[in-house]
């Protein structure tokens, strides 16, 4: 029986150090029958130069004028043959056999996402040899892709992530549920998972291997920005989001998760972003549901939140690092 093709879409901008990398680790996926289609959002560095040094049948290097990641991977879907989508950023690694082994789980369950640990990493290490962290709470299989959405963003206690890598996506999902919203956004994966989530039967988790997700300069730089007009668009995300969760059940959980993600915006843009953190405590309070602020820091930090409350640790540790910048 011939094997599924599998589409790995990876975007790219300014990536010149980790690209290679990247596509290695595409490549060496142990499942055979894939494609790999690299997207250059036209970057400055001589990275599209790299990625078309991979170029061959069963790699393309596609390049579009500047317009930010998700565009990116909506290229790549435009161009995907593939049954399968593995979405790949430029700079992060996976195991060997993570594709095989999450085709292998999605078999005969056409209608659910698979999804993996993620490991965060930096600088020159062997990725196979990190410690795995218990991610347990946020990352398990479930036939509730609700409940599964309002346990990670915190209706059942601490809030979490899952990184875009650590999916992979039946096409036919995509087509059901629509791709990538086309805005700039540090959140664009949250807001396009949770649609594949909430169209989905169910999530299947596969233990073993593993998305390396790096987090340090230079990498994932087509979603790192963090100017005004992003995060506007990031208070966006979490409104579009309450929506989605909103319309297939408004119930307690589903508030106290989405408190948690306007309370967590309002917090960590303050002081420096006042008008957007406002908004985002309005939203917060008309859902009359508490949330905990999330952790601000060190020792001192807590304490001063403890007494003084967020807003005044919030504003010391913004002082301090300006001060230090200076």
């Amino acid at each position: 029986m011939q094997q599924p093709l599998v589409t790995i879409i990876i975007p790219v901008y300014n990536a010149v150090p980790f690209l290679s990398q990247t596509i290695e680790s595409a490549l060496s996926q142990t499942f055979k029958n894939k494609e790999v289609i690299i997207v250059d959002d036209s970057s400055k560095d001589g990275s599209y130069e790299i990625a078309r040094k991979f170029e061959n049948v069963s790699v393309k290097v596609l390049h579009q004028r500047n317009a930010g990641a998700a565009i990116a991977r909506n290229t790549g879907l435009a161009a995907a043959n593939g049954e399968y989508i593995q979405f790949l950023d430029a700079g992060d690694l996976l195991s060997p056999d993570k594709i095989e082994k999450q085709v292998e789980a999605l078999k005969g369950q056409p209608n659910k996402l698979a999804v993996c640990n993620y490991i965060q990493f930096s600088g020159k290490v062997d990725v196979e040899k990190l410690c795995i962290p218990d991610q347990s709470r946020f990352i398990y299989s479930s036939n509730s892709p609700l409940e599964f959405l309002v346990n990670l963003w915190g209706g059942n206690g601490p809030s979490n992530f899952i990184q875009t890598n650590s999916w992979l996506v039946p096409k036919t999902l995509v087509e059901k549920a629509g791709g990538w919203r086309p805005y700039r956004c540090p959140d664009d994966d949250g807001e396009f998972f949770a649609r594949m989530i909430l169209a989905s039967e169910g999530i299947i988790y596969t233990p073993g291997v593993y998305n390396y997700y790096r987090m340090e300069d230079g990498a994932n730089q087509l979603s790192s920005n963090r100017s005004h007009k992003y995060l506007m668009n990031t208070l966006l995300t979490i409104d579009l989001k309450h929506d989605y969760l909103q319309k297939k059940g408004g119930h307690e959980g589903v508030k106290k998760a989405m408190a948690k993600q306007y309370l967590d915006f309002a917090v960590y843009h303050y002081p420096s972003h006042p008008v957007l953190s406002k908004l985002a405590l309005k939203r917060y309070r008309q859902l009359a549901v508490k949330a905990q602020p999330p952790l601000l820091g060190g020792r001192l930090i807590e304490i001063m939140k403890q007494i003084f409350g967020w807003r005044a640790a919030r504003l010391f540790r913004y002082f301090l690092r300006e001060r230090a910048s200076t």
